[in-house]
């Protein structure tokens, strides 16, 4: 081999690699796109999902497909299985710290440039991209990097009034991060969110699926409570909701005070408009 000069890495030490090009690839689209974002943000988007794509090593359809399905648990083992049949191998950590940061960088572009009117099909797109920034960070065994991403498009989600598909989110929580230290509190609000704002059906089947492995007094009780709001039960939810509440409350031998102390707001505020007499809160902790 002719050794050119031009060609060299930045160190001067060794012909370009393939990896050296793709980063190199990476940085140069990555930039190419920043500054595409100044004067055309839908395109700017395009461009940053064509540059993950080119270093990740899928085809930017795989995204779009990925987006079109309607589950969030098939969704994600979608997402699990496009990264796993990725052919780079990302055996470097600056590598793989990379390829978050474009995943990063690539997601924040989609969700921003809807503006002020999100769509739901952008939405998903953006949801998308996390889910293969969640199982790739999953893939290279950094759980606490994926816990961070699904606390991330969950509140990326609601900041854009999409609480539905922020709760849809918490699900995967239960099913792969409950070791968390504040895994439960997410479950608590997802619950109460779901609760506040009458979408009692994903409201009883998450508390569902989170009773099923990790029935606590506070969420057996939160699963009455929207089991009575299903059936219209007035009568329970003006005269005795609160007081059952507060027995759930006095006789758990609970250490996660901020999941009560969540739950006991949002039904105060809920049940207030049925309730002729509030009774004093109890207090949690």
């Amino acid at each position: 081999m002719v050794d050119r000069p031009e060609l060299r890495g930045t160190k001067g030490s060794a012909v370009w690699s393939a990896r050296s090009l793709l980063k190199t690839t990476l940085e140069c689209d990555m930039v190419a796109a920043r500054l595409l974002w100044l004067s055309d943000k839908q395109a700017a988007a395009a461009q940053y999902v064509c540059a993950l794509c080119r270093y990740m090593g899928i085809e930017p359809h795989v995204i779009s497909d990925l987006a079109a399905t309607h589950d969030i648990r098939e969704m994600s083992a979608r997402a699990g299985a496009i990264v796993k049949e990725i052919p780079r191998k990302f055996a470097k950590s600056e590598d793989v710290l990379q390829a978050l940061e474009a995943l990063e960088e690539t997601v924040s572009a989609q969700l921003a440039s809807m503006g002020s009117e999100p769509n739901i099909l952008g939405a998903k797109h953006g949801l998308a991209v996390y889910l293969l920034q969640h199982a790739f960070a999953t893939h290279k065994q950094s759980p606490d990097i994926a816990y961070q991403t699904m606390l991330t498009v969950i509140t990326s989600l609601r900041a854009l009034n999409l609480h539905y598909l922020a709760n849809d989110c918490v699900t995967l929580i239960m099913d792969h991060h409950m070791s968390q230290h504040d895994a439960r509190i997410q479950v608590a609000r997802a619950a109460v969110c779901a609760l506040t704002e009458s979408d009692f059906i994903r409201a009883r089947e998450l508390l569902q699926t989170y009773n099923f492995q990790f029935e606590e007094p506070w969420s057996r009780f939160m699963a009455h409570v929207v089991d009575k709001a299903i059936n219209a039960d007035i009568r329970w939810m003006s005269e005795r909701a609160m007081i059952e509440w507060q027995s759930v409350v006095r006789d758990s031998m609970h250490n996660d005070c901020q999941v009560y102390e969540i739950v006991q707001d949002a039904l105060t505020a809920y049940l207030e408009p049925y309730t002729w007499y509030v009774p004093k809160k109890v207090v949690v902790c």
